[in-house]
């Protein structure tokens, strides 16, 4: 009895380990969607936290949430962000709905408009929140 619950333990460990490696093989290859092509990025640096989350690429819409426990986040989103595709061609936000400058958190919609072609990549650049000199979120458009 206790031969057979040991034969099964170790099947099924087997099989659950060989599902975390397919798993983990999976992640870090090519993505095989668009939900894992345009998934959340995090900046931790300075005192300052920010995550970028591509939402909408019909207009290049990005939610971004910025959190801390020390200091004031009173940047104007529209003003310190740009995005770049893989040509090198810059684009300034065109609207920034969401929290106003001020207070710990801060969450919103950082909107950059249509991009024609569409890019086969894009850098988010956001500049002197939390006195970091510039974040930098990278997506790959295309698998």
């Amino acid at each position: 009895m206790k031969k057979t619950h040991l034969i099964i333990i170790g099947i099924v460990g087997i099989v659950a380990a060989a599902l975390l490696i397919n798993a983990v093989y999976v992640d870090n290859t090519i993505p095989t969607s668009s939900a894992a092509l345009f998934s959340t990025k995090t900046n931790s640096e300075g005192n300052v936290s920010v995550m970028a989350t591509p939402i909408d690429q019909s207009d290049w819409s990005f939610e971004i949430t910025l959190n801390t426990h020390s200091v004031d986040i009173n940047e104007d989103l529209a003003q310190v962000s740009t995005l770049t595709d893989e040509n090198g061609n810059e684009y300034k936000p065109i609207e920034w709905r969401g929290d106003p400058p001020g207070g710990h958190h801060r969450k919103g919609v950082l909107s950059f408009g249509e991009i024609t072609p569409r890019p086969q990549s894009i850098t988010l650049f956001i500049s002197q929140i939390g006195g970091i000199d510039e974040r930098k979120f990278e997506w790959i458009t295309q698998p």
